[in-house]
């Protein structure tokens, strides 16, 4: 039998509630697909808002209108994020009105995640997102505040971020590594090295973005993490380089696959290529692609003497306040260094 219907004889009957009152209504038919349509359009009367009240919204509801409006705003790997984002919260606020999402509910989000064998950094991710999510919401009248902001707070010490990255490359470890790459691999670490670039900007480069008159490379505003065009200069090794290849057209990448085109966004091939020139070199820790703009960002301070505004902007930082946070380490580094080796350390009495 069909939910909320009945018959009585051969007709149709619907029967539902609100505020602990049962309605019945006759459907004036005995055809079982025209009792389910009215059914349905008397259910959406009997539940809908009154007039001056905000419709009902759930979580499925306001997830399929972000993607569609915010998505298009997003670079790829942050759009794939959201993607996986979005998929464990709808495991769990599926079908939840917006308005029933509060510090329980979130709580039950965050120990069913951590109990999954997620760390605490993916647990705010998600709720990142889903906190982004509602700050839309509140744009849409959807959603009366964002509770999420104010549960993130009252979670900050139990929800740490993860520990970040301070991996970066020794000369005499990029030597090894160079000695040990492929050319194609080799040419990109070293690029990778001076310049700086994200790895996204890396292999999206073209052509046109290099101006050797002017020594100096342009990200274009598009392949930016950023969203805004930013220009660097080109050192001595990277100009040698790009003076003793042959250049492409303007619209052509500036590392290119066998084929002529451009390694794709999630193309192994560099990373692959790197971890293998790592073993090879007899480097025992771990080197990620981004370690490589680390060191670029280490050498721009330490052996260059740039100021963190400077290198700020050459790494297209947000602000630069994220340098001095993502560098904060190598103050620690130079007091190590100031230690002169061998030096007597007297010891505590």
């Amino acid at each position: 039998m069909p939910r909320n219907l009945y018959r009585v004889g051969s007709i149709w009957y619907y029967r539902g509630e609100k505020n602990g009152q049962t309605i019945r209504r006759s459907l004036e038919t005995d055809v079982l697909s025209v009792a389910q349509e009215r059914a349905e359009k008397i259910r959406r009367e009997i539940t809908g808002p009154k007039w001056g009240e905000r419709p009902t919204r759930t979580f499925d509801d306001a997830a399929r209108r972000f993607a569609q409006e915010h998505f298009p705003l997003l670079k790829p790997s942050a759009r794939r994020r959201y993607v996986i984002s979005l998929e464990r919260l709808a495991d769990h606020f599926h079908k939840v009105n917006l308005g029933d999402i509060g510090s329980a509910r979130l709580g039950d989000f965050e120990r069913a995640r951590l109990a999954s064998g997620v760390t605490t950094a993916t647990v705010r991710r998600d709720l990142a997102c889903l906190s982004s999510l509602f700050t839309r919401a509140e744009e849409w009248e959807w959603a009366e505040k964002n509770p999420i902001k104010g549960y993130l707070r009252s979670r900050q010490k139990y929800l740490p971020d993860s520990v970040p990255r301070t991996r970066y490359l020794s000369m005499s470890e990029e030597l090894l590594v160079l000695e040990h790459a492929p050319p194609k691999a080799r040419e990109a670490i070293a690029f990778a090295i001076d310049t700086g670039l994200r790895r996204g900007e890396h292999f999206r480069l073209l052509e046109g973005d290099i101006d050797m008159a002017r020594n100096e490379l342009t990200v274009r505003a598009e392949i930016a993490k950023s969203n805004k065009a930013r220009t660097i200069p080109l050192l001595p090794r990277t100009r040698e380089w790009l003076l003793g290849r042959p250049r492409g057209l303007p619209h052509m990448p500036v590392f290119r696959t066998i084929a002529g085109g451009a390694y794709s966004p999630t193309s192994p091939t560099m990373y692959e290529a790197l971890q293998k020139a790592v073993r090879r070199a007899g480097i025992s820790e771990h080197v990620e692609w981004h370690d490589l703009r680390r060191t670029c960002g280490c050498r721009l301070l330490q052996q260059r003497g740039l100021s963190f505004e400077e290198v700020s902007t050459w790494l297209g930082h947000s602000g630069v306040k994220i340098t001095q946070e993502r560098y904060a380490f190598l103050h620690v580094d130079q007091l190590h260094d100031a230690l002169r080796p061998g030096e007597r350390i007297t010891p505590f009495r």
